[in-house]
């Protein structure tokens, strides 16, 4: 087999519709573009790398009052929304639910694609609650608050329901103005 024609140095292997030409795997990835890529067989979607989005520690979170009530106001919607879906969110689902508000407010992603029901509402709703209690906190704020979320929420998770139990016993449902946002 001949080299890469990209990099020279590795056997190309995979057929490449960007340079019509067999191309090496690590040319592959590097190389690929969703817009022309997306029907190749080797194409993948990028991941995402939520450990590395910014995040408060734990110790930031208790020892300051207003993070803390950011974080009980998403932590609070989590529990609304699922009580009012008759407690059937796991924690896998609040985790992705928190992921994909990160990619929102973080990657600056709005594809929700491929995710379940119960996911693209809890999204919806927690977003509209975001918007409505944190209007006047700083996106970096709430992307740190989102990232400590996922954070002690992967930490907590074990076999299903172990965090969703946790704030729902420490957190509870949000009260006040999101009466009105539960009985739309």
């Amino acid at each position: 087999m001949a080299k890469c024609p990209i990099c020279n140095s590795r056997q190309g292997k995979r057929k490449c519709f960007l340079v019509d030409d067999l191309i090496c795997s690590r040319c592959c990835v590097s190389k690929r573009k969703a817009e022309i890529c997306l029907e190749c067989t080797f194409y993948q979607k990028p991941k995402i790398k939520y450990n590395n989005v910014p995040a408060y520690s734990t110790s930031e979170m208790e020892s300051n009052m207003d993070l803390e009530s950011y974080g009980n106001s998403v932590e609070g919607a989590l529990c609304t929304y699922d009580i009012k879906n008759g407690n059937i969110l796991n924690d896998r689902d609040a985790i992705r639910i928190i992921e994909l508000l990160i990619n929102i407010h973080y990657f600056n992603v709005q594809d929700i694609d491929g995710e379940s029901q119960v996911v693209i509402n809890g999204v919806d709703f927690i977003e509209d609650i975001i918007k409505e209690d944190l209007k006047d906190v700083n996106n970096e704020v709430i992307v740190k608050i989102l990232g400590i979320i996922r954070f002690v929420a992967k930490r907590r998770s074990k076999t299903g329901q172990e965090y969703m139990r946790l704030i729902h016993q420490y957190v509870g449902p949000r009260i006040g103005s999101g009466i009105r946002i539960l009985n739309r």
